[in-house]
């Protein structure tokens, strides 16, 4: 039974995608160099789903230039049901994977769950390593009391907002604001009609996706696995989902300060375009946005753009919304032959290794990097010309509380029922609150039948 679990695991598996020498000791690279290995170098495949030209060769050469014991090969796993499968197949085998990472909680936890994991507290308990010391006492989720992973980055979303907009509207950065707020600032931002009509918002990056948009959003507001009472009902029925599709619906259908959702899909509509040919004032779409910003041979642009935390659903909410926090958890193959060798690369990765990874927007989740470099790689050279750098501060190193969810029952069945129903409110074939009954009714069903 439990090897037609695991065949299943790897079968059914999906990925979805997204160190730096700060002002503490160099302990972690110090102790990745101890031990010995009686002059035989061991070997070790670093699995992860960031291309190599973007930070992970280089990461692996500064390793394996300072660590001849111990030498490290990157392997890249496409961002997909196929490069899942054959990462998951890989992980069952011996000798393909010593360390990878992990993208989403719920593809770590099928894989806990199918024995692929590592715990990690002996080595962090033999290291003494300073968990909380070096990633604080909520970056890492235990489940049934272990460690299986340690996060290489944290994310925090944003918005980013055109300043001469702003400029032209007499309006503040905002540093917190609910999305009666946000609301009120895409209004006195949207501007002329028809083909000339610049938007005051965009919620999304490539055409919009409902549910990735509303889980950001209600967790805010009701924290870690939002979607759910229990293992056997939904939470859709809480007011704060009905409460999101009617703020859409109001700035589509009522204020006409965002695109209808209809026109987005078809026409296939891109935030980040939108937003750097001065199309819209605000675009939500996180970390994905920056590469785009500093590319002006491919979007040339001449304005300053700002950044805004994202929109909380009451002004009392405690969190920020799902999508971000704790990111890239990095972990051991349970079936290495290497373990003692995988946890010191694991642990420089995920402290003073990854540096080379941050001009492509993954900021270290570790405490002890130096905020001044990092925003310095994340922006590039000269980063006045194109950022207001202060308000990217604000929102990138945000001391706040994030979300971590640990419930995933049919997660990806629900995510298709909520982006069903809510398509049908956005586009006016039903009232929110029947869409939000119809979501309910059918999540429940399932989880019920499962």
């Amino acid at each position: 039974m439990k090897n037609k679990q695991m065949v299943g695991l790897v079968l059914s598996a999906s990925l979805v995608t997204m160190g730096l020498v700060g002002c503490g000791s160099n302990q972690a690279a110090d102790n990745a160099g101890s031990g010995t290995y009686s002059g035989k170098v061991v070997k070790l495949k670093f699995w992860g789903a960031v291309p190599e030209e973007s930070g992970p060769k280089q990461a692996v050469d500064n390793w394996n230039k300072a660590h001849p014991e111990i030498q490290v090969e990157y392997v890249r796993f496409v961002n997909d049901e196929a490069g899942n499968t054959k990462m998951e197949t890989s992980l069952m085998a011996g000798g393909e994977v010593d360390i990878f990472i992990n993208y989403r909680m719920d593809k770590l936890v099928k894989r806990i769950n199918a024995n692929m994991v590592e715990p990690l507290d002996s080595y962090i308990s033999k290291d003494q390593f300073d968990m909380n010391d070096n990633f604080g006492d909520k970056a890492v989720t235990k489940f049934n009391g272990k460690s299986y992973y340690i996060p290489a980055i944290i994310l925090n979303d944003f918005v980013s907002i055109n300043k001469s907009y702003l400029d032209e509207a007499k309006l503040p950065v905002p540093t917190e604001w609910t999305w009666d707020q946000y609301k009120d600032y895409a209004v006195k931002l949207t501007k002329g009609d028809g083909n000339d009509k610049r938007w005051g918002s965009f919620v999304g990056n490539l055409e919009p996706k409902i549910y990735e948009w509303m889980d950001k959003t209600v967790k805010t507001e009701l924290g870690p696995n939002a979607f759910y009472k229990d293992d056997k009902a939904s939470n859709l029925d809480n007011p704060v989902f009905k409460s999101y599709l009617d703020t859409m619906v109001d700035m589509e259908r009522n204020l006409k300060v965002q695109p209808p959702y209809s026109e987005a899909k078809t026409s296939k509509l891109q935030g980040t375009s939108l937003f750097l040919s001065g199309k819209t004032a605000m675009v939500w779409n996180g970390t994905a946005g920056i590469r785009s910003i500093k590319n002006t041979k491919d979007f040339p642009h001449d304005f300053v753009t700002a950044f805004a935390p994202t929109p909380k659903m009451t002004a009392n909410s405690k969190f920020i919304g799902g999508g971000t926090g704790y990111l890239d958890f990095t972990s051991i193959n349970a079936n290495s032959e290497n373990k003692e060798a995988a946890w010191k690369f694991l642990k420089w990765y995920v402290t003073e290794g990854n540096e080379p990874l941050i001009s492509s927007g993954r900021v270290p989740a570790w405490k002890k990097v130096d905020k001044e470099k990092v925003a310095k790689l994340v922006l590039g050279d000269n980063p006045e010309k194109l950022f207001d750098v202060e308000s990217f501060k604000k929102v990138v190193f945000a001391d706040v509380e994030y979300v971590n969810d640990t419930q995933f029952k049919n997660l990806a069945e629900i995510q298709k029922i909520v982006d069903e129903e809510g398509e049908r409110a956005l586009i006016g074939d039903k009232p929110t609150a029947d869409a939000v009954q119809s979501m309910k009714k059918r999540a429940d069903d399932l989880l019920a039948k499962n």
